[in-house]
């Protein structure tokens, strides 16, 4: 079984979550969506991942993704990607993800821009 690590940290404009590991079927995943549905809950309207340690995802792992933004997006919240190797990059350009997701290469990046247009 592949496992992930995530360490939440909060700052004033954001949750950040970072993934270290393998996003992959059979991963514990659900743990991610919890931690954003928890989130979203107490409030928060933005939440970042960060892949930079995230070594593999697979068709499980972007479905998980595309969860937690669809889960964001019916609470008025946005989830922003950062760190995105460019394997992973690649994945979800050849899997026409790219649309789903606002990608950022940095953390500070992905906190500073604004709200995607409504």
């Amino acid at each position: 079984m592949n496992k992930i690590e995530l360490v939440e940290r909060e700052t004033p404009e954001a949750v950040v979550i970072e993934i270290a590991g393998q996003l992959t079927i059979g991963g514990n995943n659900e743990t991610l969506i919890e931690k954003v549905r928890a989130h979203l809950a107490a409030g928060r309207r933005l939440l970042v991942i960060n892949l930079e340690q995230c070594q593999r995802v697979d068709s499980s792992g972007f479905g998980d993704l595309v969860t937690c933004v669809v889960t964001a997006a019916r609470h008025d919240a946005h989830v922003r990607l950062t760190n995105v190797s460019p394997q992973i990059r690649s994945l979800i350009k050849m899997a026409h993800l790219h649309q789903a997701f606002d990608i950022f290469d940095s953390e500070e990046e992905a906190l500073k821009a604004p709200p995607p247009a409504a």
